[in-house]
């Protein structure tokens, strides 16, 4: 840090959405701490396109980036929504939990991060933390949905499965979005 300018340090805390058009000229110009990913950039990719597209940025960059996505299972799936990269979405962690217990579930988020790792993203914009009671709530399929000890032990399980495979997490919607509307429109 001690020899980093004022401007490449204020860079390094954006993770800024990637816009495959000026990413190198955003990596270089700002100094980005990273990208953060979403459906649009794995369209029209391969797995082995998307990798030579994330060392490219990486090789741009001053600092090794972060390169961040949101991959929760079920309604939120950059990655695994494209057929190109996976034959089938993760399912939500509340699926699995209901249908299979928590081991299921933790052996699905070993399952991504390996997928994230191998193309090169290294944090996942997760594991949601909240807990939803009402079914008309806006994270209620995107919750674990199970006791407050259950699910604490679902986000350490989880955070300690994403650091075995360095990828960064990202504890989200916590505390307290619980019950309410989707914030993203109202």
């Amino acid at each position: 840090l001690n020899d980093m300018s004022l401007e490449q340090r204020v860079g390094q805390l954006f993770l800024a959405r990637c816009d495959d058009n000026y990413a190198l000229e955003h990596i270089e110009t700002y100094h980005l701490g990273g990208f953060v990913l979403f459906g649009r950039d794995f369209n029209g990719q391969t797995p082995d396109s998307f990798r030579e597209k994330i060392a490219r940025y990486q090789a741009a960059a001053e600092l090794p980036l972060l390169i961040a996505v949101d991959e929760e299972g079920g309604t939120v799936t950059r990655v695994s929504s494209n057929p190109a990269f996976r034959s089938k979405r993760f399912p939500s962690p509340r699926s699995l939990y209901e249908s299979s217990g928590l081991e299921t579930v933790l052996v699905c988020e070993k399952e991504k991060c390996l997928l994230l790792s191998s193309l090169g993203i290294n944090v996942n914009m997760g594991p949601v933390c909240d807990i939803t009671t009402d079914p008309n709530a806006f994270l209620y399929r995107r919750s674990l949905g199970a006791s407050p000890e259950i699910t604490a032990e679902y986000i350490r399980d989880t955070v300690r499965e994403m650091n075995s495979n360095r990828i960064g997490s990202c504890l989200k919607h916590f505390p307290g979005y619980g019950n309410n509307a989707d914030t993203h429109t109202g």
